[in-house]
Formats: C-alpha cells, structure tokens, sequence
C-alpha cells in the first residue's frame, strides 16, 4: 500500500489516491403546466384490467357462464321448493348478463369489451339485488 491510496496531506497525489466520482449533469428543469405523459383515468385503466383478464385466461368467459346457469338453476329449483314462480323474477337479468359475455367473448376493442363486461356485472349484480328482495317477500 502506499501513501498515494490515502487521502490527506501524505500522499503525492493533491487530495490523495481516492477520489470521489463526478458530480451527475443536472437534467433541466420542466415546465410546471407541461404534462408528464398521458394521464390515465377510471376508464383507461379498467380497459387495461379487464382486457388482461380476458386475454390471459380465456376461460373466464366459460365459468362465469357456468355460474351464471347455476344461478338461474338454482332459482328454477327455489320455485320448486317454494312453492311460488316469485323465484324467477331474475331468471332474464341472469339471460342478460349471459348474453353480454356471449357478446364479450368474440370483441378485440378495449372498449367495447368493457361495455360487454359492464353490462355482465350490472345485470348479475341487478339479479342478486332481486333474489333478495324476493327473499323478503317471501318471508
């Protein structure tokens, strides 16, 4: 080792052996009114989310289809078992939201897939909201 690789006054070199590396060039300032790149909102970002699901795993669109015919069985078979067609009033919400993923599983634009999809969950969720106001009557 020699005097060089120590910093001080020992060493020959002006300020010693090691040395710190260069400062990093300033990059210049922004305006503050200028956007940063596009700005993505709800809609966008849902796009993207959904249009991932459907793309990576194609057989969603075929289990939500099951579920969703279990979920009109199951109030065929409460008409049954109740003794009252009150059971089927969501029956077409759930023909609804069927034939909004019939019409998702064939659409490549982002937009128009989640228009389809929208039009699943609301009419599934419209559905569910019926199965239990008809649960409330029937009590």
């Amino acid at each position: 080792m020699t005097a060089d690789s120590f910093p001080g006054p020992g060493g020959t070199a002006s300020g010693g052996g090691v040395q710190a590396p260069p400062p990093p060039v300033p990059v210049p300032a922004r305006d503050a009114d200028a956007p940063a790149g596009p700005v993505l909102g709800f809609r966008e970002l849902s796009e993207r989310v959904i249009a991932s699901v459907f793309d990576r795993y194609p057989w969603v669109n075929r289990v939500l289809m099951g579920m969703l015919a279990v979920f009109a069985g199951t109030c065929v078979v409460a008409v049954v078992a109740r003794l009252s067609p009150l059971p089927l009033i969501p029956v077409p919400l759930f023909v609804v939201a069927g034939y909004g993923l019939w019409q998702a599983r064939g659409v490549t634009a982002r937009r128009q897939l989640v228009n389809w999809v929208l039009l699943f969950a609301v009419a599934t969720l419209v559905g569910f909201w019926l199965i239990s106001v008809v649960g409330r009557w029937v009590e």
